[in-house]
């Protein structure tokens, strides 16, 4: 996917990803608030993908796989059964954009040419290289440096739920 398509910055799978984990964050940070204890220890209940799923209208099983990738990248925990599900490995605030991202893509997308150039590089670069290194410098630093619970913070959540993402332009007009 073109870094340039619809503006996105994210594929799919980072996007649904880092919508996911946001859902387990909000979750988490919300439990810490209604129990913390003196001892400050809270266990965080699990969740189940197809809750997340649906709240924000992604194909389950994708996101299923989805999750399978951010448990290899010791993200979310999970466990089976009755009670099962999934949820945060460590404090949302230890979590970066740029962990969710890494762990489902290779991130490619942002590192090619923004034009589509097979050879462009700092020795032969494109028209835009130099202006779009500056750019994707910039997009890394922000992702390095924000943590999930950085943007649960400063997202809108409805029922406890993370507002609607986007919609296209089709869905929009």
């Amino acid at each position: 996917m073109s870094i340039l398509t619809d503006a996105m910055i994210f594929s799919r799978a980072s996007e649904y990803a880092i919508q996911a984990m946001l859902y387990l964050a909000k979750r988490w940070l919300d439990e810490r608030k209604e129990k913390a204890p003196a001892n400050n220890r809270v266990r965080h209940g699990y969740i189940q993908t197809k809750e997340i799923a649906d709240a924000h209208g992604m194909p389950y099983y994708f996101l299923a796989k989805l999750v399978q990738d951010l448990t290899r990248a010791g993200l979310v925990t999970s466990t089976k059964g009755p009670g099962g599900g999934i949820r945060l490995a460590r404090d949302p605030s230890k979590i970066t954009v740029l962990d969710v991202a890494r762990s489902v893509d290779n991130l490619q997308y942002v590192t090619d040419c923004v034009i589509g150039y097979e050879k462009c590089s700092p020795d032969h670069p494109c028209p835009l290289h130099h202006d779009w290194e500056k750019i994707r410098a910039r997009i890394f630093e922000v992702i390095r440096d924000k943590t999930l619970a950085d943007l649960v913070k400063d997202a809108t959540f409805q029922d406890g739920r993370l507002m609607a993402p986007r919609t296209s332009q089709a869905e929009a007009s």
